[in-house]
């Protein structure tokens, strides 16, 4: 079998959804299914969660489960429309293309009518106008202040006299996907389920504009948005799009019916989980003291583990450790460990600033530490690894009251700097067994 240096995405069977689930998200889930199921009006709701906690991998899970239950699902991407100048155009697209698979020949009526609605706001009311309308329908003052005034400015000789057709093709529109939308939930006996993802990675006024589209050009009775975003990161770029003075977050509060925060996932279960599906025996209590804190993202600590299988596969067992606190150190701060391999920084100032960042201290750890740095500085003089280099965190250990760790902490790590090199020297010409050996297979494999 070869070696995967890319991360795979995460499988989800269509007769088991959340077979590969290693975060436990079944039971929101399910939660969430019975809640959708009992809406009968317009409902917009948002999946909360930070950057790479697992927001697209739980919509592709949910969305297959709500499709073995019987519920129409089309999925948008938003990333993917970015480019697209308005996004009603982009939604509408995407929402005739998926409903296609749904239905007999009466719904399939309405979604044509549905659609030829939907091009008569394209053509007559320009993201201009639907911006106007959509923000009137907010009475959000500074908005009206910032861009509608502008807006008027440009547009007010040549289509002011149009604005009343312009807003009845949008109340048309409204009208067709209420019908369509009703005709669908009677047949389905569920409502529509519309996912959108990847707002994140979109133009901030991209994504304030799809979502101001989805809640009042695409509100009807029998539809539920789902989208997942960073709320806070999504609020702090709407007041930098609008103003330092704006107030991104209650602006938020208006577009959501429903909040929904995905749990914080248990990390020890997750990083055990991942090593046992590839098969590496890694050292669990290293990699869950440094990162099963939430200081990194469920994203990065994928990485740190997928790397680690990636580097295994071509180390002995024994340099497992070796290679998951150089990648311990790499994941936590890469300027430090490319300084600390090119021997610019000492195991003292490597140490004090991973704990800084980690604000976790383990013996293990700088016991291993001091001897990467003693390797290092070896290959700069006789090429073999030397025990009697000197380090500047044994020595502040050894000065008397020179530590401020728990008590016996100090003595430990020197007693376990003497028991390794004792035991096994890590000498650097030895193949795939010292610390820069280790180094040269994760920059080799692991990518950047």
């Amino acid at each position: 079998m070869g070696i995967r240096i890319r991360a795979a995405e995460v499988d989800v069977p269509d007769d088991d959804p959340f077979k590969n689930d290693l975060l436990g998200r079944k039971e929101s889930a399910e939660v969430l299914t019975q809640l959708v199921d009992d809406i009968e009006g317009p409902c917009v709701m948002a999946i909360d969660a930070a950057w790479g906690a697992g927001k697209t991998t739980f919509l592709k899970m949910w969305s297959q489960h709500l499709r073995n239950e019987g519920f129409p699902v089309v999925e948008f991407n938003a990333w993917e429309t970015d480019h697209a100048e308005d996004p009603f155009v982009a939604l509408a697209v995407e929402l005739k293309e998926g409903l296609k698979a749904f239905g007999d020949e009466s719904l399939k009526e309405k979604i044509k009518e549905t659609t030829e609605a939907a091009k008569q706001v394209a053509l007559r009311a320009i993201p201009g106008i639907i911006r106007l309308v959509t923000a009137g329908v907010l009475d959000v003052q500074p908005l009206i202040e910032k861009e509608a005034g502008t807006l008027l400015a440009s547009y007010a000789e040549k289509r002011l006299d149009r604005y009343k057709d312009d807003q009845e093709s949008i109340n048309r529109f409204r009208d067709k996907l209420q019908e369509m939308a009703n005709t669908l939930a009677q047949s389905k006996k569920h409502p529509l389920m519309v996912f959108i993802d990847e707002l994140d990675r979109c133009r901030p006024s991209y994504a304030v504009a799809l979502i101001e589209v989805a809640k009042h050009l695409f509100g009807a009775d029998h539809v539920v948005f789902v989208l997942a975003v960073n709320r806070s990161q999504l609020a702090h770029s709407i007041s930098a799009l609008y103003g330092s003075e704006f107030d991104g977050t209650g602006y938020l509060r208006r577009f959501f019916d429903i909040d929904f925060r995905l749990p914080e996932p248990d990390r020890t279960r997750f990083i055990r989980d991942m090593l046992d599906r590839m098969q590496v025996r890694g050292d669990v209590d290293l990699l869950n003291k440094f990162f099963g804190l939430s200081y990194l993202s469920l994203r990065q600590v994928g990485q740190v583990v997928h790397r680690l299988g990636v580097v295994a596969a071509s180390l002995s067992s024994r340099a497992l450790t070796v290679a998951t606190v150089a990648l311990i150190i790499r994941t936590i701060d890469s300027d430090l460990y490319r300084q600390f391999v090119r021997g610019d920084l000492s195991d003292l100032e490597l140490v004090d600033a991973i704990y800084r960042r980690a604000s976790i201290k383990d013996e293990h750890f700088e016991a291993f530490i001091v001897m990467a740095a003693k390797e290092i500085k070896s290959k700069g003089i006789n090429k073999r690894y030397d025990s009697q280099i000197e380090s500047p965190l044994i020595d502040r250990y050894r000065e008397k009251g020179g530590s401020n760790q728990t008590p016996g902490h100090a003595e430990n790590v020197i007693e376990l700097v003497q028991y390794y090199e004792q035991r096994c020297p890590y000498p650097i010409d030895r193949r795939g067994f010292g610390f820069l050996e280790v180094v040269r297979r994760i920059e080799l494999l692991a990518g950047s």
